[in-house]
């Protein structure tokens, strides 16, 4: 079957609509306002909490506040104008007063208490609501209405309200029954994956969370099995919606990859869905009227752009009466340069030569360095989860990353193992593979071409630890320096007698008074070491680089991740003279032609996005079969001079502004 979200532009828009923007909403200016931008999506609050039509149904609160145009109306001008509508649903929480009749739907801490939060009562995942209700109100919604796809918000098992308070896990009574029948065990009060029952509860909420998922998805597709579902990970089609948002409470830095490292993984363990990252236009939530930088959201656009994705703005309100119009124009801006180029932006894919692989979506401190390190030195990347990993094809890999990736399968462990013995290069952190994927320790690490044969202890106090280097052949970035810093875990393992042990570790030692800050000795412990299994080399870092690096940004730290990369794990970077500023990516395109998008991020400074800085006479250099008939600038649509010798690409780009797009034809 065909669907009509394939290879087709997608440009969306989610105006998330307060019930008094239903008083008055005119459908002729909110189309109109949509083309200004063109959009050809948009993103339309719909049922749930809050029914935006006219319901039937006793158990689904209908606005009070439908008098402006209808939900059909909407549908039909929407429709004329070529824009697709996809409806927004939140079956999270239930208003106050449906709670009191039902009361047996709510969520409950372990005290037995609600969530009351503004009249709204949080609902379980697995409570008659979410279970039996929402499928009806869904049918009223898919089988009176023509929408074109559907979104689920704040799915799954939902311990936080608004404001962040955090409740823990759901013990309601069908939680209870629940647990009890798949481990039983009584559920466990907190978050800790060092307690045996939390373990087993992660287990609980992802085989549920999946099972409820894919009956609800199958009960669409029975009743219109012609729109787009988001996360429709079974049927392999739909698209994945995800946000780059800011909060004034996360801690810091701000995460500048957010949109690249969204997309990067979206593209890389789903490439059937349309991967559609949203720049989340305000400041958090108690500020949803307030915009952040306009020049963050153009960024975020870009760097969606750059990996494969497509175009998403989410803002509160109706486009007509927002009162912050800060982003409007670098939105505009974008839109309309991925209109102008639509082709160019349909049935890419990335080509990369080394693979991040990551659990939980670059989103822990080890991943980020990692993925920081990888953009900042130019290297090609790609980033999936591990969901889809057994199933993909590594043979265009170079290299693999594991971020210290704890939990691992068995055949996934087999999966690497026989990529390095293949030829492969592994770079593996920490404590990757030290337990299953069901979260239990494992007596021995899974990877046996890492040749750790004991784990002797793990030292948490390391302060003023150094990696001493010495021979500079393999870290010619730290060409003036002989020492690494080290702060955080360090991993003490015995290695069979066949490994390479690279560094000396200097262990702690004073640091206070000056007269005495100094060090006597170096010990034979490992920065890193090197096993060769079969053709291939696997790497192990026995501390934490990527987190080090990702919260403190020396570039003492970025080199050995460089470095390893390159010269131990003997991947190459992009060549040029490419600023670290400058974010570098390369499609291939199933019409034949390639992209090559670089993005500009050096309008990120402290904990503000401004206008990048204009680049001049950038150089960059891509390894190629044969010479290209033609390279031009998408943005600027001039030529870009080239030049080919030994299997090497030189582009010259003149000047780079928020971002360029390298269009190459044979």
């Amino acid at each position: 079957m065909t669907y009509w979200w394939q290879n087709k532009p997608w440009r969306m828009i989610q105006t998330n609509l307060r019930e008094i923007d239903m008083l008055d909403i005119d459908a002729e200016r909110m189309v109109a306002d949509l083309q200004d931008l063109k959009a050809t999506a948009v993103l339309f609050n719909c049922a749930g909490i809050i029914a935006s039509y006219p319901t039937e149904l006793p158990f689904h609160f209908q606005s009070p506040f439908l008098k402006g145009d209808s939900l059909a109306e909407i549908i039909a001008a929407c429709h004329k104008a070529g824009i697709r509508l996809l409806a927004r649903t939140d079956f999270s929480k239930v208003r106050r007063p449906l709670y009191e009749q039902h009361p047996e739907w709510a969520y409950r801490t372990a005290k037995g208490e609600i969530v009351d939060y503004n009249g709204d009562v949080h609902a379980c995942l697995l409570g008659d609501y979410q279970q039996i209700y929402a499928l009806r109100i869904l049918e009223e919604l898919l089988t009176g209405y023509d929408v074109d796809g559907i979104f689920f918000n704040m799915g799954g098992f939902q311990s936080r309200d608004y404001s962040g308070n955090y409740y823990g896990p759901c013990h309601c009574a069908a939680c209870q029954r629940a647990f009890d029948a798949m481990f039983g065990l009584p559920l466990p009060l907190i978050e800790d994956m060092r307690d045996p029952v939390y373990r087993k509860y992660r287990v609980f909420t992802e085989r549920t969370m999946a099972e409820c998922n894919a009956r609800v998805r199958e009960f669409i597709h029975g009743l219109r099995p012609d729109i787009a579902i988001d996360k429709d990970y079974g049927r392999r089609a739909g698209f994945i919606r995800q946000e780059s948002n800011t909060a004034v409470d996360r801690p810091l830095p701000h995460w500048q990859h957010d949109a690249s490292s969204n997309t990067k993984w979206a593209v890389g363990t789903y490439p059937e869905l349309v991967s559609t990252n949203t720049t989340v236009d305000f400041i958090d939530f108690p500020y949803r009227h307030v915009a952040v930088s306009p020049h963050q959201q153009a960024l975020r656009l870009a760097q969606s752009l750059a990996n494969g994705g497509a175009l998403d703005w989410y803002l509160m309100g109706r486009l007509d009466n927002h009162e912050d119009r800060s982003g409007f124009a670098p939105v505009r801006e974008m839109f309309h340069y991925h209109a102008a180029h639509e082709a160019e932006y349909v049935g890419n894919h990335p080509r990369a030569d080394v693979l991040l692989l990551n659990s939980n979506r670059c989103s822990d401190p080890e991943s980020r360095g990692w993925f920081r390190a990888l953009v900042e030195h130019h290297f090609l990347f790609d980033a999936p989860l591990l969901e889809t990993a057994l199933e993909r094809d590594w043979s265009q890999y170079r290299a693999i990353i594991l971020p210290d990736l704890c939990y691992l399968s068995d055949a996934l462990a087999a999966k690497l193992d026989a990529f390095v013995a293949q030829g492969g290069a592994l770079i593996s952190v920490f404590q990757s593979g030290f337990s299953d994927d069901m979260y239990e320790a494992r007596p021995t690490p899974a990877l046996t071409c890492l040749g750790i044969a004991q784990v002797q202890q793990i030292g948490e106090k390391m302060r003023s630890c150094y990696l001493q280097v010495r021979d500079k052949a393999c870290f010619p970035r730290l060409a003036d320096t002989d020492l690494i810093f080290l702060d955080g875990p360090y991993l003490y393992a015995a290695y069979a007698p066949e490994v390479e042990q690279h560094l000396k570790l200097v262990p702690p030692h004073n640091f206070g008074p000056p007269e005495r800050c100094y060090y006597e000795y170096a010990v034979d412990r490992p920065g890193y070491t090197v096993h060769a299994h079969g053709r291939g080399r696997a790497i192990h870092v026995p501390w934490l680089p990527g987190s080090l690096f990702h919260r403190q940004g020396y570039t003492n730290t970025a080199w050995f991740l460089a470095d390893l990369i390159e010269h131990v794990a003997g991947v190459a970077p992009v060549g040029g003279n490419l600023p670290e500023q400058v974010e570098v990516t390369r499609m291939a395109n199933d019409a034949g032609f390639e992209l090559v998008h670089l993005v500009n991020s050096s309008g990120h400074y402290g904990t503000s996005f401004y206008a990048p800085i204009t680049m001049h006479d950038l150089v960059v250099e891509l390894p190629c079969d044969r010479a290209p008939a033609s390279a031009e600038s998408l943005t600027t649509g001039a030529p870009v001079p080239t030049a080919y010798a030994e299997g090497r690409l030189t582009l010259r780009v003149p000047t780079l502004g928020r971002f360029e797009a390298i269009k190459l034809c044979w």
